[in-house]
């Protein structure tokens, strides 16, 4: 009976010392955040106790749905999230957020993550719940941040530019060229100078009798 409770005993020691590590992660807590970006001059450190409680609860950093980088994308908000670990911050997640209008699930591009002791590099995009979003939002509004969406609108189609329109000139009328003069008949010709000799003739025929009867 006795080897039974201590045997009982130990598997129970053995149970808090597995614990133990669990405990501690457990007590690691979100300490502050770095955040650059439009609107903020060089950068704010947010440490806001109960904001900082929201946020995590929302799943800002481990709770988003992956998806394909987005190319209608401007300027985010860079975020280096410090874990207080016994007074300690210590840099867990770095990443860009790139909201959207409100109400909307904006866009995050996860760019480090804590691997061991140091930050390793990754390339996570994803979008964030509207719980999520609306933690970060209460939390720069508390800091005075107006969040500007990074949204970029598509360049306007130019305006159609009304071509002129191409006047044909017409070619000049090609008139035809007639003789002004009526065609000329041969016989007629003919017949004309036929009486001009008669005429002339007959003349002369009478200038003849003139010439020899003397006058009395």
């Amino acid at each position: 009976m006795n080897r039974i409770k201590r045997h009982i005993l130990s598997l129970a020691i053995v149970i808090v010392l597995v614990a133990i590590p669990t405990f501690a992660v457990l007590a690691k807590e979100l300490g502050s955040l770095t955040i650059s970006g439009p609107g903020i001059k060089g950068e704010i450190t947010a440490d806001h106790e109960g904001g900082m409680m929201k946020l995590e609860k929302s799943g800002f950093f481990d709770s988003f749905q992956a998806i394909k980088p987005p190319e209608n994308l401007g300027e985010g908000y860079t975020i280096t999230a410090n874990l207080n670990l016994d007074g300690k911050l210590v840099p867990f997640v770095e990443m860009v957020y790139y909201p959207t209008q409100a109400g909307e699930s904006p866009y995050v591009h996860n760019t480090g993550r804590l691997n061991g002791e140091s930050l390793q590099p990754v390339d996570e995009w994803g979008k964030l719940s509207p719980d999520a979003d609306a933690a970060f939002r209460g939390l720069m509004d508390f800091y005075g941040v107006a969040l500007q969406s990074a949204l970029v609108a598509a360049p306007a189609a130019e305006p159609a530019v009304a071509q002129p329109a191409v006047v044909q000139e017409a070619a000049p009328a090609v008139v035809p060229v007639t003789s002004s003069a009526a065609p000329v008949n041969p016989y007629l010709v003919a017949g004309l100078v036929t009486a001009l000799l008669v005429l002339i003739g007959v003349g002369l025929a009478v200038k003849r009798r003139g010439i020899s009867q003397p006058s009395a």
